[in-house]
């Protein structure tokens, strides 16, 4: 089967019968296949060569229906196998009995470079293979950059064909050909060059000159340049103006082999070019002042443009997110250090990341060597030659090479230079840690704007007092674009073009995230400024499974993204999770801003859930976040029981999905540091939740999450988490939810020190148990009555409350609460010391301590060791009471979230101190105690108060006593660390 794209498509069966490809779009699917045999195609590449810019949401979709439609018309015949099939992320097109033209061109100019070739017959026959331009009546971006590399091996392949026929001495029958041909190519410089040695060489002279003038007038009016160096000396050749230049045809076959024909004999040496190729600087260009100095270090040697000479590791990698100003900033570099590289600036965009479709190496090379003096028909056809001849060109000279928005490595190796006196800035999305690894290349990471630079820019554009006065605004629209640099130009765009409308008024419209993108799109005036199309050609380079979970995080409230949140959300392995998210930094669609932890760019992250919407069924959608929500719910259960005790009462949960795999804790400190990382994504959980109206998951995960925040002294958070929790419980209209839920509320509103609000929640939680039917839940919310008692100074009622609460409390069965039984006891003998029952109290603590019981090394130990510790002190035993003390100090220091705790045995240290006689370790106790105390509602003061009872007198005390500080005095609730009550 034979497939033709050197001219209009074609595909002919065995047969020679020509097959119908029907419609343009898979004919173009076909011929961009076509176009790269025994390659792997992606189907992000297919869509983009289909669709140019503007792919629909089901692109992906249409593709695989147009591969099935080719293979049945390519493989529908006898004996006959569809040379499509599928690849890794895309199709391979080729096969054993598969023929393409470009295949055949290409052996038989290659075969014309063989020694004792028949060269002029090989190329020719090459030529007759094309019936027209090059994939005829396909458009499309990326089609036209394979056709317009087609066309130059075709004008490669012409140029080599007149020299041959030159070196053969048909010079008469070469002139009516390439006269033709200058017609239909009048810029091609090495076609007139042909034409005119070939005049001259017949005597046609004037011919010639007119030839060249009509030449040199187009060059001049369409790009304004002047002739090459050897077209002006043909010109003197013509005009018989140059001394020692004559025309002169070579022998057929010189000996040794065939020989160019050579115009000029001793003509004078021609200084070669110096291409100035870099894009137009940015005069807005604003900030990046520590880039360019890293800039300056990494290529300039000494620190600044034009003071030193390169480094032999010159080259420098500038990476970052889609909009983040690479380009720009490599533009800007290179202008500054223009002077430093005298020979030239060499500058291509590779189009890595573009709809056109990457660039070849090899052309790249070309259109280098041709810059830099190289005539075309000395390019080699390979591209391991081109480079080595791109390496020799550039051996002496000092040249800057900017390559812009490449792919991956492969992509760079062969335009880099074999010497450090030239240097190479590279751009991409990719980190290219491929040149970093092997070739030594430096690598700037571009990160967005600071507040500053951002400011800068409005100030430079706008002007400083439109800027001045709308500061607010300013802030709230820097924000609303996450400080990427695109977006903040945009946005200014917007401004500088529209002087009506206002920064406060543009702040606002971007505020809404649902249309922030629409508006920042609004103004682009083209698809390289449409934020949409640059996030957009980063995610189609995606294979199908890190475009899916790019989607699928996005959807999630997750904002802190690692390997097991990937794995919760998308329901891939740890491992597999982990390459994917890999694969989204290394395309800087995440940013990983912490060892194996991501995050979304603000915009990124917008436009991801425009595709999750678009591409991801409903229900997909739904299974990733039920999946999630049911992680973050057990795996928070895990985390909780190290916190409290293994034998807690749990919230109840419904079972785990299939699959869904959670980590077990091995202790208090390993489950804290699970919810350190965690907290971002709880907090973002349980509004998502609200907000979605999962209400179940709204108040179970506040509940779950509540001992961390407490251990942790983040009240204000618990506080505002209790909120939403007991607002998503009276929206269930569920008592035993609302129940649970006031009583969280009332504990932290007793660890923020307000008693009364707290004593309301608890009374309320009361009702609402007592309805819903739970006395296990209703022992759990007397207990905390119990405490709120206690720190009031009612130690008889506090009792009273403890005993109920044991009463109702099983000891057995699925609502067995051991915590909060072993709790009520501890508090019972903390009661019997307020009372003054001392010995009741030390009789009380001795036998909860029984090692069976398993309380010595807990922080309910740390209340009875110094409950035993002031029972001591109160019957003269100080040395028993400064072990009791000694030892609670020890674990409460161990022990994560307990200062009060710690306070209360530092204090009773320095009391038994102060007994013993020992007035200099008394008083360094105490202080560290009144540090603590100072820092805790007054309520949790009370031990002092004791002590001071049973004789103790505090070193130059400056503490008020808790009836002496009253309630609205208390500490802010942001400032509090954490102090437990005796009870939850």
């Amino acid at each position: 089967m034979e497939f033709r794209i050197l001219g209009a498509l074609e595909v002919r069966a065995p047969d020679s019968t020509v097959l119908a490809v029907g419609g343009r779009r898979q004919q173009a699917l076909l011929a961009f296949l076509v176009a790269h045999p025994g390659r792997i195609v992606s189907v992000p590449r297919l869509v983009d060569a289909i669709w140019d810019e503007s792919p629909p949401a089901t692109a992906d979709r249409q593709v695989r229906n147009m591969v099935g439609l080719l293979r049945r018309l390519l493989g529908g015949g006898p004996g006959r196998v569809a040379p499509i099939r599928t690849a890794g992320p895309g199709y391979l097109f080729g096969g054993p009995e598969v023929r393409t033209d470009v295949q055949q061109f290409t052996a038989l100019v290659d075969a014309a470079a063989q020694p004792g070739a028949d060269r002029v017959a090989r190329l020719r026959e090459a030529l007759a293979l094309w019936r027209g331009p090059a994939l005829d009546g396909l458009p499309g971006r990326a089609l036209s950059a394979v056709a317009a590399g087609l066309e130059e091996r075709r004008m490669t392949a012409l140029e080599r064909l007149y020299e041959a026929e030159s070196a053969a001495g048909r010079d008469e029958l070469a002139i009516t050909e390439l006269t033709e041909l200058v017609v239909a190519f009048p810029l091609r410089d090495g076609l007139l060059r042909h034409l005119l040695t070939a005049l001259a060489r017949c005597g046609r002279q004037v011919e010639g000159l007119a030839a060249y003038r009509r030449y040199a007038d187009r060059l001049a009016e369409e790009l304004g340049l002047d002739p090459s160096p050897r077209l002006r000396a043909l010109q003197g050749e013509l005009l018989g103006a140059a001394d020692g230049v004559r025309a002169e045809a070579g022998p057929a076959e010189p000996p040794g082999g065939v020989t160019p024909a050579r115009v000029l004999v001793s003509a004078p040496p021609q200084p070669y070019p110096r291409p100035a190729q870099l894009p137009w600087d940015l005069p807005s260009f604003i900030g990046r002042t520590a880039q360019l100095e890293a800039m300056d270090r990494c290529l300039a040697g000494t620190g600044t443009p034009g003071t030193g000479g390169p480094h032999p590791t010159s080259v420098l990698v500038i990476t970052g997110i889609p909009g983040g100003g690479k380009s720009t900033l490599a533009v800007r570099w290179s202008h500054r250090a223009r002077a430093h590289f005298p020979d030239g600036q060499l500058f291509a965009d590779l189009h890595g990341w573009s709809s056109a479709g990457r660039q070849d190496p090899h052309a790249v090379l070309g259109a280098f060597l041709r810059a830099l003096g190289v005539p075309a028909e000395d390019v080699p056809g390979r591209l391991d030659e081109a480079a080595a001849l791109y390496r020799t060109t550039l051996a002496d000279r000092r040249v800057l090479i900017v390559l812009d928005n490449a792919l991956d490595a492969e992509q760079v190796r062969p335009l880099l230079p074999g010497t450090g006196r030239c240097a190479v800035v590279v751009t991409s999305r990719d980190r290219l840690t491929g040149l970093v690894v092997r070739e030594g290349a430096e690598r700037i990471e571009l990160v967005d704007f600071s507040p500053a630079e951002g400011r800068a820019l409005l100030h430079r554009v706008l002007g400083a007092e439109r800027v001045a006065a709308h500061e607010q605004a300013v802030t709230r629209l820097l924000d609303a674009c996450g400080h990427l640099p695109l977006a903040v130009g945009l946005a200014v765009a917007r401004l500088r073009d529209r002087p009506q409308h206002d920064l406060t008024g543009l702040a606002a419209e971007l505020a809404a995230e649902g249309t922030r993108l629409d508006v920042l799109d609004a103004d682009g005036d083209g698809p390289s400024v449409r934020l949409r199309t640059v996030f957009a050609l980063s995610y189609r380079a995606l294979d199908e499974r890190a475009a899916r979970l790019f989607r699928l995080l996005a959807l999630s409230p997750a904002v802190d993204l690692s390997a097991p949140v990937a794995e919760a959300v998308g329901g891939q392995d740890a491992a597999g999770s982990a390459r994917l998210l890999r694969r989204l930094a290394n395309s800087h669609l995440l940013t990983e801003h912490a060892a194996g932890r991501y995050r979304f760019h603000d915009l990124v992250r917008l436009f991801a859930a425009e595709r999750g919407r678009e591409q991801e069924s409903e229900r997909s959608r739904d299974r990733a976040r039920d999946r999630w929500y049911a992680w973050c719910l057990h795996q928070s259960a895990a985390a909780t029981a190290p916190l409290l005790a293994p034998r807690r009462s749990r919230v109840p949960l419904p079972p785990p999905p299939e699959g869904l795999r959670t980590t077990a804790f091995d202790g208090a400190e390993e489950a804290l540091r699970w919810y350190d990382g965690q907290r971002a994504n709880l907090l973002a959980t349980v509004g998502h939740a609200f907000e979605h109206r999962n209400d179940d998951v709204a108040w179970q995960l506040p509940a779950l999450v509540w001992p961390y925040l407490h251990r942790a002294g983040r009240h204000a958070e618990r506080l505002a988490l209790g909120r939403t929790a007991l607002a998503a419980a009276r929206r269930l209209d569920d008592p035993l939810a609302t129940g649970r839920t006031l009583n969280d509320q009332g504990h932290a509103w007793s660890t923020a020190g307000d008693l009364p609000r707290a004593r309301r929640h608890y009374e309320q939680a009361l009702d609402q148990v007592r309805r819903a039917g739970a006395p296990a839940v209703e022992g759990q919310v007397l207990a905390n009555l119990g405490g709120f008692r206690f720190f009031s100074g009612d130690y008889a009622e506090a009792a009273e409350h403890f005993e109920d609460a044991l009463r109702l409390l099983p000891a057995e069965g699925p609502d067995a609460d051991d915590w909060t039984v072993r709790l009520c006891e501890v508090s019972l003998a903390a009661v019997h010391a307020f009372l003054g029952r001392f010995e009741a109290a030390r009789a009380r603590a001795e036998r909860l301590l029984a090692p069976e019981l398993g309380l010595h090394d807990g922080i309910l130990g740390c209340s009875l060791r110094n409950v035993l510790g002031v029972a001591h002190f109160a019957a003269d035993r100080p040395d028993e009471a400064l072990r009791h003390f000694a030892r609670s100090l020890a674990v409460s220091r161990r022990t994560t979230g307990f200062p009060d705790q710690q306070a209360n045995s530092l204090a009773g240290l320095a009391a038994a101190q102060q007994s013993l006689g020992r007035p200099t370790a008394a008083r360094r106790s105490w202080t560290a105690a009144l540090d603590l105390y100072r820092q805790l509602p007054s309520h949790y003061r009370a031990p002092v108060t004791l002590l001071t009872s049973l004789g103790f007198t505090p070193p130059d005390t400056d503490l008020p006593s808790a009836t002496d500080l009253p309630p609205d005095t208390a500490p802010s609730t942001a400032a509090l660390p954490p102090a437990p009550l005796p009870t939850r």
